[in-house]
C-alpha cells in the first residue's frame, strides 16, 4: 500500500532543451531587417495647419511676411494670400460727370426694336420700289407693300413723336429727392393726452410740438435777408395784446412825431434825435441804433384812433346839449 501511494505522489518533468544555433541564427535575422530598414530612405512630410482667425488669441507681428506659394499645385487647404494695392491716384472711380449722362438701359435696344423694324421695312420697300420681284425672301416684317398707308398711326409712325410699339421710358432722366420721414408719435396722446393702448402703444407719448422739414425750409424761405438770428427776440411768442407805451420815457408826455428803434422802443422824434447828438445808443436799452429810426406806425394809429374817438364824444356831447 505504502508503495503504490509513493508511486502516485511522485510527478515527472521534461526538461526542454534550447538549441543555441537557432538562437543565434534568429538575432542575426532580426539584425539584418534592421540594417536593411536603416538604409532605406524616407521622407517625412510635414502637414501645415490652417490658422484659424481666433479673437481670444493674439499674438504679436512675425519678422518677415509669409510667403504663400499660389502655384496650380496647391492644395485647396493652402492658405490664399491676398492683397489690395491703391492707384496711388486721387482721381474718383466714378465717372467724371457723377453719373449725369448715364442713360436707362431697361428697355430693348433701339436698333432691336418695333421703331427700328419698321424703319427698317420702310427703307427696303424704297429700295425696291419699282424694281422686278427677285425672289428673296427677307422676313416676315420686310414684304413689298404697293401701297403707301398715310394719315394713319402706322403710316406716321416714323415721323414726329409718333411711334411704332411701346411708348419709351425717358432715358435721361435725373431727380433730387429729399426724404422728409414723419416721426411716430401718438395721435391720440398728442391731442387728448389719453391713449387706450396705455404703455403698450408701439407709438411715442409726447404732446411737444415738433415742426417738420416743409414747416423749416418755409420759415427758411419767408425770412428776410439781412435779419440777425442770433436775436433774443426771434424766439418769442407774440401775443395779441401788444402792450405799446402811451408817453414818451425821455420827456414823460405824450407822443410826439413817435418813432420807433431797431430794439423796438418808443419815443418821439425831437427826444430821439437830441439823444442821438450825445450818444448814438439807445436811450433805455443802451444798443446801438447806428442813427435808424422808423415812424411807429402803430402808434400813430392808435393816436389817430383816440383823436376820432374824442371828436365823437364831443359832438355827441353838443347835439345832447
Amino acid at each position: 500500500m505504502e508503495a503504490a501511494k509513493a508511486e502516485k505522489d511522485t510527478s515527472l518533468f521534461k526538461k526542454r532543451k534550447i538549441n543555441i544555433r537557432n538562437r543565434g541564427r534568429q538575432k542575426q535575422t532580426n539584425s539584418d531587417n534592421d540594417s536593411s530598414s536603416e538604409d532605406e530612405t524616407t521622407v517625412v512630410r510635414k502637414q501645415s495647419r490652417r490658422e484659424q482667425n481666433n479673437p481670444m488669441i493674439q499674438s504679436t507681428g512675425r519678422g518677415k511676411s509669409d510667403k504663400v506659394n499660389l502655384s496650380s499645385s496647391s492644395s485647396d487647404e493652402d492658405i490664399v494670400g491676398v492683397k489690395y494695392k491703391s492707384k496711388r491716384t486721387t482721381e474718383s472711380s466714378l465717372p467724371s460727370d457723377q453719373g449725369a449722362t448715364a442713360t436707362l438701359e431697361i428697355d430693348t435696344a433701339l436698333d432691336r426694336d418695333a421703331q427700328a423694324i419698321y424703319e427698317k421695312s420702310l427703307q427696303i420697300n424704297k429700295e425696291l420700289k419699282g424694281k422686278a420681284d427677285d425672289k428673296v425672301y427677307r422676313g416676315m416684317n420686310n414684304y413689298t407693300q404697293f401701297f403707301e398707308k398715310k394719315d394713319t398711326a402706322q403710316g406716321n409712325a416714323s415721323s414726329g413723336m409718333v411711334r411704332k410699339g411701346p411708348i419709351r421710358a425717358p432715358a435721361h432722366l435725373r431727380a433730387t429727392v429729399r426724404w422728409d420721414y414723419q416721426p411716430d408719435i401718438c395721435k391720440d396722446y398728442k391731442e387728448t393726452g389719453f391713449c387706450g393702448f396705455g404703455d403698450s402703444c408701439k407709438f411715442l407719448h409726447d404732446r411737444t410740438d415738433y415742426k417738420h422739414g416743409w414747416q423749416l425750409e418755409q420759415e427758411s424761405v419767408g425770412t428776410r435777408h439781412g435779419d440777425d438770428s442770433s436775436d433774443d427776440n426771434n424766439y418769442e411768442i407774440n401775443s395779441d395784446d401788444d402792450q405799446l407805451p402811451f408817453k414818451c420815457f425821455i420827456c414823460r408826455n405824450s407822443f410826439v412825431n413817435p418813432i420807433v428803434t431797431k430794439c423796438k422802443h418808443y419815443f418821439c422824434e425831437k427826444c430821439a434825435l437830441d439823444n442821438y447828438k450825445k450818444s448814438t445808443r439807445c436811450y433805455i436799452c443802451n444798443a446801438q441804433t447806428n442813427g435808424v429810426f422808423n415812424p411807429a406806425k402803430e402808434i400813430i394809429e392808435r393816436l389817430k384812433n383816440n383823436d376820432d374817438d374824442d371828436n365823437n364824444d364831443f359832438v355827441h356831447n353838443s347835439d345832447s346839449d
